[in-house]
């Protein structure tokens, strides 16, 4: 041990890089996996209604809430509920759109945006 670091089986890594490879395809595939976890995070509610749907998701600094890449990302998230759940599979119209405000700190605002949607073409 030198300097509190374990060194035993360091003399055993190899210095053709493979090291190297095999970590930049963990961090690959952890970030792929992490993508997924994104698209749907657990701060969102869905519930159908007659003739369309509600739907909540948060708005805060990785998703701002008057921000046009915030607002993709949401709608993603409303499409995914939608196909999972085989709402409105003839399309959908946005009736209502209301930002709430739960609370401001160092890094900007947090929100609960509630939308309310009907579906179109009789689904």
């Amino acid at each position: 041990m030198r300097g509190g670091l374990v060194t035993a089986g360091a003399a055993n890594v190899k210095r053709d890089g493979y090291g190297m490879k095999a970590a930049v395809i963990v961090v690959l595939v952890l970030l792929l996996g992490g993508c997924e976890a994104l698209s749907k995070p657990e701060s969102t509610s869905f519930h159908t209604v007659r003739g369309g749907f509600e739907f909540r998701a948060i708005a805060d600094a990785a998703y701002p809430e008057a921000s046009p890449g915030g607002e993709a990302w949401r709608m993603t998230w409303l499409a995914q509920r939608l196909k999972a759940s085989g709402t409105c599979p003839n399309g959908y119209e946005i009736t209502s759109r209301k930002p709430e405000l739960l609370s401001t700190g160092a890094l900007g605002s947090i929100y609960d945006i509630y939308y309310e949607g009907r579906c179109l073409g009789g689904s």
